[in-house]
C-alpha cells in the first residue's frame, strides 16, 4: 500500500509534463518554480490585502478575535515565504532541480490553501450578509489569482485552489440556501478550469523547453555534420578575403580537379578554376557567367551561379553559391561559399523533361507537347485566322499483331507507323503518339475540310501497305476521326473532344475509314454517356430482366431448351433488347458483373421447369476475358441447385478466334463441369471447320440468313444440307434459328432439321408466364402461342 501510496503522489507531482528523460525534466521543473518564484511577492501581498479585507468585515464583531487569530496566521505564512524569496531572489536560476523542489512548492501551497479554506466554515456563517459577499468574493479572487501564480505547477495549483474550494463548500453548506447552492457550482466550476488551464500551461511549457533542446542538439549535428561535411561531402566550402582571392578550400575541389587545395590559395577566384572561353560558352552559360561577375564587383549575394569549366578535356558545369563576409562595422571582409558539381544533374533533368514531351518507343511528341502545339495553334487561329485541323489516328487490328506475334513485334510495328506518318507531313505540322496505338495529327494552314479529307485518305493508304517485321510482313489499317480549328473553336479539350467523337463514329462504320466530326455526334455521345450512367445503376435498381424463348423439335413437337434473352426495362425509354445496350455493356466493362447476373438468374428460374428441360444462356467473348468466368457458373450452379447439365452455353465463332482468352481452356474446364456447349450463330463468321474438330460441340445454332430465304433460294438450300449432314456426321445437334413462316419450316424439315426457333413458334416470354404455362400444359407436347 505505502508503494502504491508513493507510485500516486509521484504522478501526482509529474502531472502536466510530458514523458521525457529526468535531464529534461529537471530542465522543466526549474522553469515552472522560476515562473512561480517571479509571481511570489505579489501572491504574499495579495494574500495580506484579501486577509485584512476579510478582518475588516469583523472589526467591532464578536468574532473579532477568531478572526484576528485567522489573520495573523495568514500574515505569519506570507511572511515566511516572502522571506524565503527575498534570500534567493538575486541567485541565478538553477538550470535543473529535483522533484522534491515541486513537492515542497506543493506543500506551501497546501499550508496557504488550508488556511484560505478554513476561514470558510470559521468565518462565513458567522458574517453579515455584506460580510459574506465581501468573503465569498476574497475567496473566488484567491481561486482565480491562485491558478494564475502557479499555473505552471499543476500539482500546487490544484492542492491549492482544492483546499480553499472545500473549505468554501463546507461553508455554504452551514448555511443553506439558494445563493449558496449557486456559489457552490461556481466554486466546483472555478476549480475544474484551474485545474484544466494548469495542465494545459504545463504541457505547453513542456512542449517549449522539448523544442528549445531538440533546437540545441540539432545545432550540435548540424556542426558535426558540417565539420564532415567539409571533409567527405560530394559539394566543396570554399573562402575568399576582400580581394576575392582564395584563402580556403575544402579537399572536395582538389579530388575532382587532381590539383592540390594549395594550387587554389592566394588566386582570384575565377583565375585558380578552368573557366572555358567566353566565346564558347551558350547564351545562358554566358549570361549566368556575367551575372555572377557582376555580383563579385558589387560585394553582393549570390545563389547557384553556373560557371563552364573544363575537366580532363571535358566540359562541365559548376554551381557556386556565397554570402559576403562583414567586419563589425559593416565593410566586406570577403566570401564564404559553397560549391558544386551539377553537370550529371542538369543531363537528368534535359532527360527527363525529354520524357516527360516525347514518347520513348517512337520518339514522336507525345500527349503533353502535342497538346502545347494544339494551343499554339488555336492561339494563331484567334489571333490571324490561320485554320487547322486535328487528326486522330486508330490502328486497326493492332491488338490482334501484338497479341499473335508479340509485344517486340508490335513495338516494331508502331515504329513503323511513326516513320510514315513522319514522311506525310510538312514542317509546320505535328506528329504525335498519344499512347497505345492511337496517334495524332495537327495539320496547319489549311484553306478548307477538303484539304484534311485528302491528307486523311493518303494517310489511311500509306497505312495499310504492309509492315515488314522480323517474323512477317503485317497488314493493318486505320480509323482517323477528324476535327476543324476555325472560327468558333473554343479549346483544346473541345477540339480532342470532337476528334475523338469522329473517330468513335469512323470505326463504327467499319474500321479503314476517316470521318469528320458533326454536331450531332455530341447529342448523341450525350446520350451515350446517359444510357452508360443508366445501365451502371441498372442492376441495383432491379430493371434487367429475362425472357425466354424455346427451341423445338419438329417431329416430336417437345421443348428441351429454353434460351435466356435479357432485356431491360428502361425508366424512360421503355423495353430495351440486348442489340440496344450489350454493346455499351462490352465497351465501358459492365459486361462481367451483368453476365455474371444473367446466369444466376436463368438457373434459379430453371429450377421452376420441368427437370428435362435446360437453359441456354449466351456469353460474350468480353466475359472469357474474366479470369471469374469458370467460378462464376461453378457458384451459379451450387448457389441454385441447378444440374450442371440442365445449363447449356452458348459462344459466337468470333469467340474462337480470339487469341487473348484461354478459350479451350475454359470451355473443357465447363465440359467437364458438365455444362453443355453450343456453337451460336454458325455461318456469320469465319466459319471454319478447323475448331469444330478441334472442340465437339453438342450443338451448332445456324443464324436465321440462311434461313430467312431457305424456301425459294437454292443458294441456302444447299448450304443447309451441307450443314444438316455435318452435324450428323459429327454427332451434334443442329437447330434453325429465325424460323418465322410455314414455308421455311417445311422446307427445313423436308432437309431433316430437327430443331427450330423463331418467332413461328413463340416469341420470347417472361418468367412468369413460362412457369403459368408450365403449370396449365404438358411439356412434351409443342410450345404453341399460348406461350407468346
Amino acid at each position: 500500500m505505502l508503494f502504491s501510496h508513493s507510485k500516486s503522489m509521484e504522478s501526482f507531482l509529474k502531472l502536466g509534463m510530458a514523458s521525457t528523460d529526468e535531464v529534461l525534466s529537471g530542465k522543466i521543473r526549474a522553469e515552472q518554480i522560476s515562473t512561480v518564484m517571479s509571481y511570489t511577492p505579489w501572491m504574499m501581498l495579495a494574500n495580506v490585502i484579501n486577509a485584512s479585507a476579510v478582518f475588516a468585515v469583523f472589526y467591532d464583531s464578536p468574532y473579532q478575535m477568531r478572526a484576528l487569530i485567522w489573520v495573523v496566521c495568514v500574515f505569519a505564512i506570507s511572511i515566511l515565504v516572502a522571506h524565503r524569496w527575498f534570500k534567493v531572489r538575486k541567485k541565478s536560476k538553477p538550470k535543473s532541480i529535483s522533484i522534491k523542489a515541486i513537492k515542497h512548492a506543493v506543500t506551501n501551497a497546501a499550508l496557504l490553501g488550508t488556511v484560505w479554506g478554513v476561514s470558510g466554515p470559521l468565518l462565513y456563517p458567522y458574517a453579515s450578509a455584506d460580510g459574506k459577499l465581501v468573503i465569498i468574493c476574497v475567496l473566488a479572487g484567491m481561486l482565480c489569482g491562485s491558478g494564475f501564480a502557479l499555473s505552471t505547477v499543476p500539482p500546487a495549483a490544484i492542492t491549492f485552489a482544492g483546499a480553499v474550494a472545500i473549505g468554501t463548500v463546507v461553508a455554504l453548506t452551514m448555511t443553506p440556501s439558494l445563493a449558496s447552492f449557486l456559489i457552490f457550482l461556481m466554486a466546483i466550476i472555478y476549480i475544474g478550469i484551474i485545474a484544466n488551464s494548469s495542465v494545459s500551461l504545463s504541457r505547453l511549457l513542456t512542449a517549449r523547453m522539448t523544442a528549445e533542446v531538440t533546437s540545441q542538439e540539432q545545432r550540435d549535428v548540424i556542426g558535426l555534420l558540417l565539420n564532415d561535411f567539409t571533409e567527405n561531402a560530394s559539394d566543396w566550402l570554399w573562402v575568399v578575403d576582400r580581394k576575392l582571392k582564395v584563402t580556403q578550400v575544402s579537399a572536395r575541389l582538389s579530388a575532382l580537379t587532381g590539383l592540390p587545395a594549395n594550387h587554389y590559395i592566394g588566386k582570384h577566384l575565377l583565375r585558380g578554376v578552368p573557366v572555358i572561353n567566353a566565346e564558347t560558352m551558350s547564351d545562358e552559360e554566358a549570361g549566368s557567367f556575367h551575372d555572377l561577375k557582376q555580383c563579385l564587383r558589387k560585394r553582393t549575394h549570390f545563389k547557384d551561379a553556373v560557371i563552364p569549366v573544363i575537366l580532363n578535356g571535358q566540359k562541365r558545369l559548376w554551381s557556386v553559391s556565397a554570402k559576403p563576409v562583414l567586419t563589425d562595422s559593416g565593410d566586406f571582409n570577403g566570401y564564404r561559399g559553397v560549391g558544386r558539381d551539377l553537370t550529371e544533374e542538369l543531363e537528368a533533368k534535359a532527360r527527363n523533361a525529354y520524357l516527360a514531351r516525347y514518347d520513348t518507343l517512337t520518339e514522336l511528341p507525345n500527349r503533353v507537347l502535342f497538346r502545347t502545339d494544339l494551343e499554339l495553334a488555336l492561339a494563331r487561329l484567334h489571333r490571324s485566322g490561320e485554320q487547322f485541323a486535328v487528326l486522330l489516328i486508330d490502328l486497326d487490328h493492332f491488338k490482334m499483331v501484338n497479341d499473335t506475334q508479340g509485344h517486340p513485334e508490335g513495338d516494331l510495328l508502331l515504329k513503323g507507323v511513326a516513320k510514315r506518318l513522319l514522311s506525310a507531313i510538312r514542317d509546320v505540322d505535328t506528329v504525335a503518339r498519344l499512347g497505345g496505338d492511337e496517334f495524332a495529327i495537327i495539320l496547319a494552314g489549311i484553306d478548307r475540310p477538303h484539304d484534311a479529307a485528302r491528307f486523311a485518305e493518303r494517310v489511311r493508304n500509306d497505312l495499310a501497305l504492309p509492315f515488314e517485321l522480323t517474323a512477317s510482313d503485317a497488314v493493318i489499317g486505320a480509323s482517323i476521326g477528324i476535327a476543324i480549328g476555325s472560327k468558333g473553336s473554343v479549346d483544346a479539350d473541345t477540339l480532342l473532344r470532337h476528334a475523338d467523337l469522329a473517330l468513335y463514329r469512323a470505326k463504327n462504320d467499319g474500321r479503314g475509314m476517316f470521318h469528320f466530326f458533326e454536331p450531332e455526334m455530341d447529342a448523341e455521345a450525350r446520350k451515350r454517356h446517359q444510357l452508360e450512367a443508366d445501365l451502371r445503376s441498372s442492376l441495383v435498381k432491379e430493371e434487367l430482366e429475362l425472357y425466354f424463348q424455346p427451341l423445338v423439335n419438329i417431329d416430336t413437337k417437345a421443348v428441351n431448351t429454353f434460351e435466356a434473352l435479357i432485356r431491360w426495362n428502361h425508366p424512360k425509354l421503355g423495353r430495351l433488347n440486348p442489340a440496344d445496350f450489350i454493346p455499351l455493356a462490352e465497351e465501358v466493362g459492365l459486361i462481367q458483373s451483368i453476365g455474371a447476373w444473367v446466369i444466376q438468374q436463368a438457373c434459379r428460374e430453371a429450377l421452376n421447369w420441368p427437370s428435362h428441360i435446360r437453359v441456354a444462356v449466351n456469353l460474350s467473348p468480353a466475359q472469357f476475358r474474366s479470369p471469374s468466368l469458370f467460378t462464376q457458373i461453378q457458384n451459379a450452379l451450387e448457389d441454385t441447385g441447378l444440374p450442371a447439365n440442365r445449363l447449356e452455353i452458348e459462344v459466337t465463332e468470333s469467340l474462337l478466334l480470339d487469341a487473348s482468352t484461354n478459350v479451350d481452356a475454359i470451355l473443357s474446364a465447363l465440359r467437364h463441369l458438365g455444362v453443355r456447349i453450343s456453337l451460336d450463330d454458325f455461318g456469320t463468321g469465319y466459319s471454319s471447320l478447323s475448331y469444330l474438330q478441334k472442340f465437339k460441340f453438342d450443338k451448332i445454332k445456324i443464324d436465321r440468313s440462311f434461313v430467312n430465304d431457305i424456301d425459294t433460294e437454292p443458294g441456302s438450300q444447299a448450304i443447309m444440307d451441307c450443314l444438316i449432314r455435318l452435324a450428323e456426321d459429327l454427332h451434334m445437334s443442329l437447330v434453325a434459328e429465325g424460323v418465322e413462316t410455314e414455308a421455311q419450316l417445311k422446307s427445313l424439315k423436308a432437309r431433316g432439321c430437327l430443331e427450330i426457333q423463331g418467332f413461328l413458334i413463340a416469341r420470347p416470354c417472361d418468367a412468369a408466364s413460362l412457369v403459368r404455362f408450365f403449370d396449365t400444359t404438358d411439356p412434351q407436347t409443342i410450345i404453341t402461342a399460348a406461350v407468346s
